[in-house]
């Protein structure tokens, strides 16, 4: 009987028991539930790049009763908690479940993390076990380096970017922009940068003012993982202003430097630094062909910004182009620095002096320099002597020779009356056409002019011609004598009709310009 009472008091407490909370036999045990496994993706996770913490949570084969995984956390040094996953279904005894955790981390640098698992059973009485996970977080955006310490306003200048992977996985789809400056190449893309391999990559940027200013480079790429992401960077420059200087150097060119070029196939360029705004013309008299056939001209950008298509252009000295040498490309750019030479045959001009102009583009704006050039050529110079004049009334016969004293000849030239305040052409010899005059020559002319005898001092006569390729034109005041016989002077009065013979030496010579080697600021 005693047996029996015994037996009987035990289920009474069992069954007590099993009503009170907490007492309950399906109750789980933390050492029940165990996380067997915690693992990172990528293996190298990378800062600002998602990072997959995958936890294995397992429920021991002797629970009494099942349960459910009801949250998976990842916990930082501090405790805070990066991220979790909640509502992950439930674990029969002995089963295990993997959840993965996504998170992220701004900077790089190691990390001590926990992994912490929360399971309950029907009761609602939880669990909670800890796993301990390392992890080193490695910089996870491509690293910039930008060089822009020659802008200048108003003109494309060069800039390049270093693009570099400080990862240990490849980075793809990388495109690099400068989003605040136009130019004409502000971006570059790269299909597929390797870890830990640097890139540089060319720009060219064309701020619009100078000054000091800030210049953005945006990077966007896709990671390891697969997403999109994108950092900039930011740094103070300085913009230069525009600076156009360009100067020429123009020196004759030898006939066996003509032979060396031909062999060489083309025309040789002039090293050495040259003074800014230069025109150096060479005094030495080669007379091997280097006086009047071909020039080498040297263009040389001093100044802060590339010129573009600059073009030689020979000008007459009435600005127009000297066709019969034409234009002559030097080259397609000169950058700041650089200098570009061209040789050119000016045997044809048929000119004494010519002005060299390059033109050229620089920030988009068309510019020119011009430098004059003394070709040597012989010219003419025209002198009116053994002049005379016969009178009758209001008509003047002028009668004498043009004569050619310079050292070469003077062709089309006309002689004739110009327009004066008491004196003027008139028929039957207005003007005369006199043809070509060679050196030491002359040529006899009549002309008649119409004037005013009581005022009349003087008669206008012009002589148009050319020479060395350039016309020209001089008028010269031909003095007249007059008879003041009290009646206000009347013009050669009582002598009407008579020839007086005046000699008049008139020298009119054209002025000849020499131009040396100076310095054009």
């Amino acid at each position: 009987m005693a047996r029996i009472r015994g037996a009987a008091l035990i289920i009474a407490v069992l069954l007590v028991t099993a009503t009170v909370p907490g007492f309950a036999v399906g109750a789980i045990p933390d050492a029940r539930v165990t996380i067997t496994d915690a693992s990172v993706s990528p293996t190298n996770p990378t800062a600002g790049a998602p990072t997959t913490v995958s936890a294995t949570v397992r429920l021991s084969a002797g629970s009494d009763s099942a349960g459910t995984l009801e949250r998976v956390a990842v916990v930082n040094e501090t405790g805070a908690t990066l991220a979790s996953a909640t509502g992950l279904g439930s674990l029969s005894p002995g089963e295990t479940l993997t959840v993965p955790v996504t998170v992220s981390f701004s900077d790089p640098g190691a990390r001590d993390l926990t992994v912490v698992a929360t399971v309950a059973d029907a009761d609602d009485d939880q669990a909670t076990v800890r796993r301990p996970l390392s992890v080193a977080v490695e910089a996870g955006t491509p690293q910039l380096t930008t060089n822009a310490a020659g802008l200048t306003a108003g003109a494309d200048s060069d800039a390049t970017v270093t693009v570099s992977n400080p990862t240990g996985a490849p980075l793809r789809d990388i495109t690099v922009a400068f989003t605040d400056v136009a130019g004409d190449r502000t971006r570059q893309t790269v299909a597929t940068l390797p870890a830990g391999v640097s890139q540089p990559l060319n720009f060219s940027l064309a701020p619009a003012t100078a000054g000091e200013r800030d210049l953005t480079v945006e990077a966007s790429y896709t990671t390891a993982a697969g997403t999109r992401a994108t950092t900039t960077q930011t740094r103070a420059v300085s913009v230069a202003p525009l600076r156009d200087d360009v100067g020429l150097r123009v020196e004759r060119v030898t006939a066996d430097q003509q032979s060396a070029a031909a062999d060489a196939g083309g025309v040789g360029g002039i090293a050495g630094a040259l003074g800014g705004g230069n025109t150096l013309q060479s005094d030495d008299e080669d007379a091997a062909g280097g006086q009047m056939g071909a020039v080498r001209v040297t263009v040389t950008n001093f100044g802060n910004a590339a010129i573009e298509e600059p073009v030689l252009v020979p000008r007459l000295s009435n600005g127009t182009t000297a066709l019969s040498v034409g234009r002559t490309a030097v080259a397609g750019t000169i950058a700041p620095g650089a200098t570009e030479s061209v040789t050119v045959d000016l045997s044809g001009a048929e000119a004494a002096t010519l002005r060299l102009a390059v033109e050229y583009t620089i920030g988009g704006d068309a510019s020119t320099v011009v430098r004059p050039y003394d070709l040597d050529r012989a010219s003419g110079a025209v002198s009116v002597t053994g002049l005379s004049l016969s009178a009758d009334d209001e008509r003047l016969e002028l009668s004498g020779n043009l004569g050619n004293v310079g050292d070469g000849e003077v062709r089309g030239v006309v002689v004739g009356v110009g327009e004066g305040e008491h004196a003027g052409p008139t028929y039957p010899n207005r003007d005369q056409f006199l043809g070509t005059v060679g050196p030491s020559e002359f040529a006899p002319f009549d002309l008649t002019a119409q004037i005013d005898p009581e005022n009349v001092t003087s008669v206008p006569i012009t002589v148009a011609y050319t020479t060395a390729g350039e016309r020209q034109t001089t008028t010269v005041d031909v003095p007249v004598a007059t008879d003041d016989d009290g009646d206000g002077g009347r013009f050669l009065s009582g002598v009407e009709g008579t020839v007086v013979g005046l000699g008049v030496g008139l020298l009119v010579t054209l002025p000849l310009v020499v131009f040396g080697a100076r310095r054009y600021q």
